[in-house]
């Protein structure tokens, strides 16, 4: 992706580009690994609400409530009490987590509790 304002440079740089390398100009970004990108004059707006709606399809939690407090600061994950996941379990939530660390990159508010659980 480049960007910038003078146009004859980016010409230039995505010609010289174009001799080293085959490329193709898909126009203007508007989604890329997960984040949408819309765009105004003086802005760049970056979100992760198909990512997110994604998650929530995927986990079955699309049609849960919303909660004001994510978890407690207090609480604690212990390695030693309750039931141990299975292998199939444990694969899902380390996929989940790891899809809750990328979403951190636009839901900073979310990184404690999700870096809590991972």
């Amino acid at each position: 992706m480049l960007n910038g304002y003078d146009q004859d440079e980016i010409l230039h740089i995505t010609n010289m580009l174009d001799q080293h390398f085959k490329i193709k100009n898909l126009g203007d970004l508007t989604y890329f690994l997960g984040l949408e990108v819309a765009r105004n004059n003086s802005d760049i707006h970056l979100s992760q609400r198909k990512y997110t709606i994604d998650i929530l399809y995927e986990t079955s939690m699309h049609d849960c409530a919303p909660m004001p407090t994510l978890m407690a600061h207090s609480s604690w994950l212990s390695t030693t009490e309750g039931i141990p996941f299975n292998d199939e379990e444990a694969y899902a939530y380390h996929r989940l987590i790891g899809c809750l660390i990328y979403l951190t990159n636009t839901r900073p508010h979310i990184a404690f509790i999700v870096h809590n659980l991972s």
